[in-house]
């Protein structure tokens, strides 16, 4: 008996991955030399081993068949055996390649979603077996969209290399994000998943967007005003806010100004009282309690007072409102002024149309004395102008109760005080009349013997300092109740052959005692032995006023808060010379009972405007030898 042989090799096979297989073993691979000897065949791989799943052997027809998957690509080689029925065999081995069919990516894993915190840095990686490739050694490239396939927002970056996300979300990124990622292989087969990051929102607070513009207002007149809607802007997407209103310093607002929350609108009508500026702080709240504020101010002018001739020489000051607490205010200028000498224009009230005061009637006897006694000072008005000094710039403003009936009244060549006192008669003393007073625009003209002055209602804030200058010796810088200090300018004329020195001093009230210890009260006394040098070693530092005659000269200083302040003026000489007590030098105060000749050398020539008159026992009288006018402006608290 011989051995079956291996007649001709099998030849080695080529299959396609997923693509059915069929290979029949050739008829004349092996053959016996024994006629009539069969053959019997089988297959396993070349290690003797079984054949890999899903490739089969018919022994019958020696037919392989199968398809091929993925984890078949490759090389397997096969060996066939023929045995005879003595049992003896021949083999041949053959290799099958199985050749590739890229897979697609597949995946493997759903990513979970993630949460992420406004504000707060954010970093995430997508695990390594999220995705799978079924062909062994593929690579997959990593990109990441949002789920339309959009780029990512701001703000949130993705690293392929390593599979990372990250960032930090602002509040415009509050909210759900669906994110996808997408894995590709090389050969541009693709697979994705997508999962949402959810950004929770951490309360940020209200902004100022646009600040409030300030705002006018007129007392009497309806004021409204509504808060714009861009005022202030929340980051927060759906945030709501409330509003507030409080003055600045978080009091209420003022009464009669009310604030509609809902619609952010204030309203009302302004009193007198309201007149000025007011300092309105608006507040926006968010619901987690975390605020913004803006400051505007509203500035609320007078209403001008409407000024009347009822009948004859009286008239009438009235508010538009005319309630009870408000104030008119007139304005009263030098028109023309030709007299020689040095005449003071005063107003007094009267108690009805006729002009009566307490029952007394114009002309009868005690009129005059009776109009004197309650009379408020205008101003001097000065024959002989030093150069560079006009009377017409002067400001000159009187403010009185609402449905106050007024007559003026000039003294020539004397003052109101003096009359009182039996110094001069009261033939000095021109009431107006029904005759000389002129309607004009706005107002009246008002004329005397020589002086003509117009006479306006005014909007316009009383001149700061000016709040004893209508009375007797209120030749004073009246600063009582402001809180902070003044910037005072200066302007100084001279029509005099002295070089006089003019200077202001503390007093402790207006009688004009000084304070020498501190404790705010009044130590030496108008009159008083060592006055003169008290005041002027108490003077106000750095305000040291002279000037060349004929001559205009400017200068700074500054007066405290809260106090009042008195001129002087040392007549050719210094202060150095009144401190040495130099008995031949005379110094002059606005306090009579303080000026060894007790006469007056100072005048009120119109708001914060004084003249003064530096011979002894008011000399020529003419109270120009210093001319001192000062404007004064409130520093910043």
């Amino acid at each position: 008996m011989t051995a079956p042989i291996l007649s001709k090799a099998i030849a080695d096979q080529q299959a396609i991955e997923d693509i059915f297989f069929n290979f029949t073993v050739p008829d004349d691979t092996f053959s016996d030399p024994d006629i009539a000897d069969s053959l019997t065949y089988t297959a396993t791989l070349d290690d003797d081993t079984p054949l890999p799943n899903g490739l089969k052997f018919n022994p019958a027809t020696r037919t392989f068949s199968g398809t091929p998957t993925n984890g078949a690509v490759g090389s397997v080689n096969i060996k066939v055996t023929a045995q005879d029925v003595a049992g003896e065999k021949a083999s041949d081995v053959f290799t099958i390649t199985v050749n590739n069919v890229n897979d697609p990516p597949v995946l493997s894993k759903a990513i979970a979603d993630q949460q992420a915190i406004e504000d707060i840095f954010f970093n995430f990686t997508v695990p390594d077996d999220t995705f799978s490739d079924p062909d062994i050694a593929d690579s997959l490239t990593y990109t990441a969209t949002l789920d339309d396939d959009t780029p990512l927002p701001n703000g949130l970056k993705f690293n392929p290399a390593t599979r990372t996300f990250s960032g930090t979300p602002t509040n415009g990124a509050v909210g759900s994000v669906n994110i996808k990622v997408i894995a590709q292989d090389v050969a541009g087969e693709k697979v994705s998943d997508v999962f949402t990051i959810t950004v929770n929102n951490v309360n940020d607070p209200p902004v100022v967007a646009n600040e409030i513009l300030d705002q006018q207002a007129t007392q009497g007149n309806f004021f409204s005003f509504t808060v714009p809607d861009d005022t202030f802007s929340d980051p927060d997407v759906g945030d709501t806010l409330i509003y507030t209103a409080t003055l600045d310093d978080d009091t209420a607002l003022p009464k009669g100004l009310n604030f509609d929350a809902a619609t952010r609108t204030f309203s009302g009508t302004p009193e007198n009282r309201d007149v000025g500026s007011v300092n309105i702080k608006v507040t926006a709240q968010d619901v987690a309690g975390e605020k913004a504020s803006d400051v505007f101010t509203i500035a609320i002018a007078n209403e001008p007072a409407l000024l009347t001739n009822i009948t004859g020489d009286i008239f009438s000051v009235k508010t538009k409102l005319n309630i009870k607490g408000d104030k008119g205010k007139l304005s009263i200028k030098i028109k023309t002024n030709t007299s020689k000498e040095v005449n003071e224009l005063s107003v007094f009230t009267v108690d009805d149309e006729q002009g009566r005061i307490n029952g007394i009637a114009p002309g009868a006897e005690g009129y005059t004395q009776a109009a004197l006694l309650r009379s408020k000072l205008i101003f001097s008005t000065l024959a002989n102008l030093p150069n560079g000094f006009n009377p017409a710039d002067l400001t000159n403003i009187l403010e009185f109760d609402s449905d106050t009936k007024l007559r003026f009244y000039l003294v020539s060549n004397s003052t109101t005080q003096d009359i009182l006192s039996g110094k001069s008669s009261f033939s000095n003393v021109t009431f107006s009349s029904a005759t000389n007073n002129n309607t004009q625009e706005e107002g009246f003209s008002l004329n005397f013997p020589n002086l003509a002055v117009t006479i306006q209602p005014t909007d316009k804030q009383l001149t700061l300092g000016t709040g004893l200058q209508d009375q007797y010796q209120g030749e004073l810088i009246d600063l009582q109740g402001v809180a902070q200090s003044v910037t005072a300018n200066f302007a100084v004329n001279r029509e005099a052959s002295y070089n006089n020195y003019v200077g202001f001093y503390q007093v402790a009230d207006r009688n004009g005692g000084i304070d020498t210890n501190g404790d705010g009260k009044a130590d030496i006394l108008v009159g008083q032995a060592g006055y003169a040098q008290a005041a002027v070693r108490g003077r106000v530092s750095g305000i040291d006023l002279t000037v060349n005659n004929q001559g205009t000269a400017n200068s700074t200083g500054t007066f405290g808060a809260d106090s009042l302040f008195a001129p002087f003026i040392i007549v050719d000489s210094t202060p150095d010379a009144i401190l040495n007590s130099n008995a031949n030098k005379d110094i002059y105060f606005a306090f009579l009972g303080a000026n060894s000749d007790q006469t007056d050398h100072i005048r009120t020539l119109g708001n914060n405007t004084f003249g003064f008159e530096d011979l002894a026992n008011g000399g020529d009288k003419d109270y120009n030898d210093m001319i001192v006018q000062v404007n004064l402006s409130l520093n910043p608290a």
